[in-house]
């Protein structure tokens, strides 16, 4: 029988046996999937692909699991943003949970041999997270990701687990009791790769990818650079999924969690409340931004470039002659609106309408534990306009009981602030000034003479 004749179902999954869908995507757009099978075997040399039996070897294979595709209802709409990378299909255990699973699903992962600090933050993330109705999603290697399931599995909770091999097996093989209780509890199991695959180096960053793309937002715990967590937080900053990176530690084991952090790629914080709002986070126009809402980063044709704290926004009408030494540079024609007067800092802060903005709806901060400052147990302020640090001044405590210094530092690398799109000013020569931040830039920079 000729091979175009083969059900896509079985198509897919002899391809998927065989290839990484990016290693199709140039065919796949041409040809059904049925198609590239065929003209896969005919330039085959080997025999490797002529002797694969296609029915037969899925039949077999789900016998474990089954294999879905994306024209069946429960696959996870969310693979889609992976465009030529998105997987011929998935193996799946708990088939019938899995989009239910994936519509809330919050990716909780970082280094296999954690501190004690990093293990007590991913148990508080992921219980957090559970309790508030997401889906803990994550790996079962040693260390974060299994107490992200652990957790999940305290609160009563179901998690699903992304594996990088058959899931005829857990890796590591050691917690197949963990693989049983996430199925026992609720939750379901995925892997690119049919049962009987063993895991790989391979394997598991297209894991890493795949637990990214089914997650509405990603919490980096702590994690060495260039491990397979990195390789989700990587992932979710090329598909624009908020990233939650906690603060660095300084030592070797938060090596990765400092890069995405210097590079402004994601949230620094390490605030249950903020982690509860991120699966929310949304692209908004700076005109459209309304008071108490949550502002977490600039958005740019590149991605998001995160404010190095994020801070609650309060519009107020643009007024060029109001004194604050920002608002007065804008030259430019069009709408303009404020998001800050005078706190946390001492100008305006104005933008663009048609800038775009990730922020988090007020209506979704249930529980407002979002200072406008920094708490005054840190030892330096940090500036919210760009990396740099400044000594801190005195802190008191306002009327309303939240910190507030007096007087309120400020960045030398930030004075003057940041001349918005279209001002006609320059800044004075410093050596230090304007800050030159990597990747997006959520406005016009003005260069130094």
């Amino acid at each position: 029988m000729p091979a175009h004749s083969l059900p896509d179902r079985t198509a897919r999954a002899a391809l998927a046996a065989h290839f990484s869908a990016g290693q199709l995507a140039g065919d796949l757009t041409e040809y059904t999937p049925a198609e590239v099978w065929e003209r896969r075997v005919q330039g085959d040399g080997s025999g490797l692909l002529s002797s694969y039996r296609p029915r037969e070897e899925l039949a077999q294979a789900e016998l474990t699991c089954p294999f879905i595709i994306p024209s069946d209802d429960e696959w996870p709409t969310a693979l889609a943003d992976l465009g030529p990378a998105c997987p011929l299909g998935l193996w799946v255990r708990g088939r019938e949970r899995l989009a239910r699973l994936t519509a809330s699903a919050v990716a909780v992962t970082g280094n296999r041999v954690p501190t004690e600090q990093a293990v007590t933050r991913a148990h508080d993330f992921a219980a957090a997270l559970a309790e508030a109705g997401h889906t803990i999603a994550a790996t079962l290697a040693y260390g974060v990701d299994s107490t992200a399931h652990q957790a999940a599995a305290e609160t009563g909770r179901a998690s699903l687990a992304v594996l990088p091999r058959g899931l005829d097996g857990a890796h590591p093989h050691t917690h197949a009791p963990l693989l049983r209780s996430v199925l026992d509890n609720g939750g379901a199991a995925a892997s690119l790769y049919r049962p009987g695959t063993a895991a790989s180096g391979a394997t598991l960053k297209a894991s890493a990818v795949v637990l990214a793309a089914l997650a509405r937002a990603v919490i980096l715990v702590k994690a060495l650079d260039h491990v397979p967590a990195m390789h989700a937080a990587e992932t979710a900053v090329g598909l624009k999924r908020p990233l939650l990176a906690a603060p660095a530690s300084g030592d070797a084991r938060s090596s990765g969690n400092a890069r995405r952090i210097d590079k402004q790629l994601a949230v620094n914080r390490a605030d249950l409340h903020l982690a509860l709002a991120l699966p929310h986070a949304r692209v908004a126009r700076a005109g459209d931004v309304a008071d108490g809402d949550l502002l977490l980063a600039a958005v740019g044709e590149g991605g998001a470039a995160y404010f190095v704290t994020p801070y609650i926004g309060h519009p107020e009408p643009f007024d060029p002659s109001c004194g604050c030494g920002v608002c007065c540079l804008i030259t430019a024609p069009g709408e303009v609106v404020v998001l800050s007067q005078g706190d946390p800092w001492e100008s305006c802060d104005p933008w663009p309408a048609d800038d775009r903005l990730l922020i988090v709806s007020a209506q979704r901060l249930t529980d407002r534990p979002f200072k406008e400052c920094l708490p005054p147990c840190l030892p330096r302020r940090t500036c919210r306009r760009c990396p740099a640090s400044v000594p801190t001044t005195t802190w008191t405590l306002s009327s309303t009981g939240v910190p507030a210094p007096t007087p309120r530092p400020t960045s030398p690398r930030c004075s003057p602030p940041r001349t918005p799109r279209g001002s006609t000013s320059t800044a004075p020569p410093s050596s230090t000034w304007p800050p030159a931040p990597s990747g997006p830039k959520p406005r016009s920079w003005p260069t130094s003479s």
